[in-house]
């Protein structure tokens, strides 16, 4: 057996084993390899089947157990500067923001996974949007934008729907 192969199973088994995400430097750091290999073997180990997901903290193994969730899309529709309130609305009511998606009239559905559990996340993905040349998914449609949010039960949903809809943030159809 070769050492990538080796390698891609050590880190199989590592991201199944990971309570949290796991950067790609950090990855490359323990197995004393680049991150482009890191990155490479991510995109092998996902063309074998593994679901590995990808967010702004890391690599996530997610397992088909995750399934036991309450889910619900959210349309809304806000300014960069109203952001942190909204994710904190979300999380504070027991959501977990998977992702951020648009409906662009040229592209069609553009996504990317978020993964926002706690304030913790969300401060994190605030500091990272604060430090860059951030501009906003939701930018190229105006402000309007989806979270797709899964919380523990039909209640938690409904007090962010609630929350949500408080703060102005809620697209009604």
């Amino acid at each position: 057996m070769s050492m990538a192969s080796n390698r891609k199973e050590e880190l199989l088994a590592l991201l199944k084993g990971a309570k949290e995400a796991i950067n790609g430097q950090s990855l490359a750091e323990h197995f004393g390899v680049t991150r482009q290999i890191i990155v490479q073997d991510i995109a092998l180990l996902r063309a074998d089947g593994a679901q590995i997901i990808s967010t702004n903290r890391g690599y996530i193994y997610k397992s088909s157990d995750d399934n036991c969730y309450i889910r619900r899309l959210f349309k809304v529709n806000h300014t960069v500067s109203d952001m942190e309130d909204e994710l904190l609305a979300i999380v504070d009511n027991g959501g977990r923001i998977q992702n951020i998606m648009i409906d662009h009239p040229v592209y069609g559905e553009i996504q990317t996974l978020l993964k926002l559990t706690c304030r913790r996340d969300v401060s994190h993905f605030l500091d990272q949007s604060s430090s860059n040349d951030f501009r906003p998914l939701s930018d190229l449609t105006n402000g309007v934008h989806y979270h797709l949010v899964e919380a523990d039960s039909e209640q938690d949903i409904d007090y962010i729907e609630e929350a949500l809809n408080h703060l102005g943030f809620l697209v009604k159809e």
